[in-house]
């Protein structure tokens, strides 16, 4: 978890922040979504979450959260911010919003190379499902995803 003394804040994303999400997301990945894309985001009002530490932006989330299944569209953050902690704090906000919004389940996809991110997930508790083949655009071709998933409640037991 992030230390005492860093003051992380979240609050939802604006069209102000998709410059800064954007040059996260350039840093995060080899194909990076798309200004385009963020806006989308926003304008579908999907749950787009703003990390802040001392009053500047450090990482981003975006999910769809739909009857009772969320599903982590995608999650950043700022290079010099990363390995403190920040993205399990980011992580855990996210499904803590799930959870509340009713969702009984979270999904994500996750490059098979970025052992980092699936060992955050796997951390927090997200099981692997399967593999979607050829799932993310590369450079140079295609890499497969890692489906993971974790249950948010207990299912209803019958007596």
């Amino acid at each position: 978890m992030v230390s005492q003394n860093i003051n992380t804040k979240y609050r939802y994303m604006q069209e102000a922040d998709i410059e800064i999400s954007r040059d996260i997301e350039i840093n995060s990945n080899p194909v990076p979504w798309t200004e385009k894309n963020f806006l989308d985001c926003l304008r579908k009002e999907y749950y787009c979450l703003i990390q802040e530490l001392d009053k500047e932006v450090s990482g981003f989330a975006i999910q769809t959260i739909s009857l009772d299944e969320s599903h982590l569209l995608n999650i950043g953050i700022r290079e010099e911010f990363r390995n403190k902690g920040l993205g399990q704090d980011l992580l855990d906000q996210i499904v803590h919003a799930s959870k509340s919004m009713g969702s009984k389940k979270i999904f994500l996809e996750v490059r098979v190379s970025n052992e980092p991110a699936i060992e955050l997930y796997s951390k927090s508790g997200f099981k692997r499902v399967s593999i979607r083949k050829n799932y993310y655009r590369l450079p140079d071709g295609r890499e497969d995803a890692l489906v993971m998933s974790k249950r948010l409640k207990k299912p209803w037991k019958l007596f």
